[in-house]
């Protein structure tokens, strides 16, 4: 089926969402499953059918490489390959990323958010979204990773080139070409990296990835390269989101933010709720195997398919009025990391940076009001551009 209801353009940047959201409550009623010409690509808006893709990876697989043009960042890259060899290198990258792994780093990320606030101490309004949400995950990425200053400028120039890349058709090789050229610089400075640490290994994640072993087998070296740039560009701009409207959607709900300062216990649901209110990634992308029928409509074999995580997020069917920011929903099934084995690797980190960072806003500003705010324009992220906050510190 091919819809001929168009959805209006860019409506989240110009109206926060109000057309976009009632545009998709429409279209889960009446066309949950649609063929969408303008990004040549199967459109699945429900959250059940969301789930139901997520799950059944015989059917709708992550390896998007054979309906796209030919692409370089494949090996070592997770989100483009199926079982078995999915489980296997899973299980490999595990061991350097394990919330085991990871836990004692919750002190450092908070020294960082520390550092960044006090580079803007003197200022009683400041850019959230350039000041700390851009750069805590950044710095927090470039130090599990072990790359030093300069690598982190390379790592900054890469991150930057995604956010300005965006396109209507995912499969267009215009914009595959022009964002592999984007990585350009970081898979060679990496690769660099990966290459010494095999000869003197350190206290960073590339050595652990160099000297992980599962079955006698090890990482090569291109898998180590293409894991690090997607723990970049993952790590880095979905955090970079999920931080910027963290902050956003407090503001705009005074009394959750309320409840939030009375009781930090309530800062793990705060973020589930942003996850689910404004996922950071708007889209995941699988493709068929064979002919499967799902929301009452056929779709063949090798075809693009586009889970929308903003549809699934408010579905009526998963969510009791999902227009309401709450941070007491329970359960909150949200898919802003996806569903089943290609669950993002790095959702635990991103859940920590976000806890730790909003403690620190919250012990170090009894008061802020945010003065102004600009999304990035952008269908790849939904992250502020812009976030200017007033801040009030402790006497």
């Amino acid at each position: 089926m091919t819809s001929k209801t168009a959805p209006p353009r860019r409506p989240f940047h110009v109206d926060r969402g109000e057309s976009l959201h009632a545009w998709l409550r429409h279209m889960r009623d009446h066309e949950p499953v649609y063929f969408d010409t303008t990004m040549n690509s199967w459109r699945v808006l429900r959250h059940a059918d969301a789930v139901r893709v997520f799950s059944d990876w015989s059917t709708f697989s992550n390896d998007m490489h054979r309906v796209m043009p030919a692409q370089e960042f494949i090996d070592g890259n997770l989100s483009a390959l199926d079982p078995p060899a999915h489980k296997n290198l899973r299980g490999l990258l595990s061991q350097g990323f394990t919330p085991r792994m990871l836990g004692p780093f919750g002190s450092r990320i908070e020294s960082l958010v520390v550092e960044i606030l006090d580079q803007v101490d003197d200022r009683g309004e400041f850019d959230l979204a350039a000041d700390l949400a851009y750069q805590l995950p950044l710095n927090v990425i470039s130090e599990l990773l072990g790359v030093d200053r300069e690598g982190r400028e390379v790592l900054r120039r890469c991150s930057d080139a995604q956010l300005t890349l965006s396109t209507d058709d995912p499969t267009d090789g215009a914009f595959i070409q022009n964002r592999e050229e984007a990585m350009r610089e970081i898979l060679d400075y990496l690769r660099e990296h990966a290459r010494e640490r095999r000869a003197r290994p350190r206290d960073d994640m590339i050595s652990r990835l160099v000297h992980a072993e599962m079955d006698g087998r090890r990482l090569t070296e291109t898998e180590i390269v293409n894991f690090s740039v997607l723990l970049l560009l993952a790590g880095h701009l979905t955090t970079m989101g999920l931080l910027g409207s963290m902050v956003a959607c407090l503001d705009e709900h005074p009394d959750a933010m309320a409840q939030v300062r009375a009781d930090r216990s309530l800062v793990p649901n705060a973020v589930e709720e942003v996850l689910r209110y404004l996922p950071p990634v708007p889209d995941a992308g699988r493709v068929t195997n064979r002919d499967v029928t799902l929301g009452g409509v056929t779709i063949p074999a090798d075809q693009f398919i586009l889970i929308s995580l903003t549809s699934a997020n408010w579905d009526e069917r998963a969510y009791p009025d999902p227009a309401r920011f709450d941070i007491h929903r329970k359960p909150n099934p949200q898919l802003a990391f996806t569903h089943g084995i290609h669950v993002c690797l790095g959702a635990h980190l991103a859940r920590l940076e976000a806890k730790v960072a909003l403690d620190v806003l919250l012990d170090r500003y009894p008061a802020w009001e945010v003065t102004g705010v600009d999304w990035y324009e952008n269908n790849t992220i939904c992250a502020p551009r812009r976030l200017t906050i007033a801040v009030e510190r402790h006497g």
